[in-house]
C-alpha cells in the first residue's frame, strides 16, 4: 500500500512538471515605439525666429555622435497639426579607431511657410521645444 502511494505520488509530480517545458505565450506590446538605433542623441534645441516677412524659423540641434567616424545621414521633418518633427539619424562606420564622443551643432531650417499664428511645438528626436508665430506666414 505504501509503495503504490509513492507511485501514485511520482506520477502527479511527473504529469504536474510536464507543463513546466511547454512554451509560455507572450504578448508583444504595439504600444511601444521603436527605437531607431541610429538615432542621434541630442542634448539641447534652439529656436531662432526670424523678425522679417516671410518669417523663417531655424532649429540649431546640439548633440554627439559616438566617434569621428559617424556622420549625420538624415534629417527629416514631419508636421501634424501644431507639433513638427524632425528625426536626425547618423550613419556610423563599421571600424572606428576613434571611440571618443563628438559634439555637433545642426542648423535645421523649419518648412513654416503657409503656417498661421500660434504657439507650435518642434520635437528633435528626444528633445522638446516651442515657438510662436505672432502673425499668420501666408505669402498672399
Amino acid at each position: 500500500m505504501c509503495r503504490l502511494l509513492i507511485i501514485l505520488a511520482n506520477l502527479i509530480l511527473v504529469a504536474c512538471s510536464s507543463s513546466a517545458n511547454q512554451p509560455i505565450a507572450t504578448q508583444m506590446r504595439s504600444d511601444i515605439k521603436q527605437i531607431n538605433p541610429n538615432e542621434v542623441v541630442i542634448e539641447d534645441i534652439r529656436i531662432l525666429v526670424t523678425e522679417l516677412f516671410p518669417i523663417e524659423v531655424n532649429i540649431v540641434a546640439v548633440g554627439n555622435l559616438p566617434n569621428s567616424c559617424t556622420t549625420i545621414n538624415q534629417i527629416t521633418e514631419e508636421q501634424k497639426g501644431d507639433t513638427l518633427t524632425l528625426k536626425i539619424t547618423a550613419k556610423p562606420r563599421p571600424i572606428c579607431p576613434n571611440k571618443i564622443k563628438q559634439t555637433f551643432a545642426e542648423v535645421i531650417p523649419l518648412d513654416v511657410a503657409g503656417l498661421t499664428s500660434g504657439l507650435y511645438k518642434v520635437k528633435v528626436n528626444n528633445k522638446i521645444n516651442t515657438f510662436e508665430l505672432g502673425i499668420d506666414n501666408i505669402i498672399r
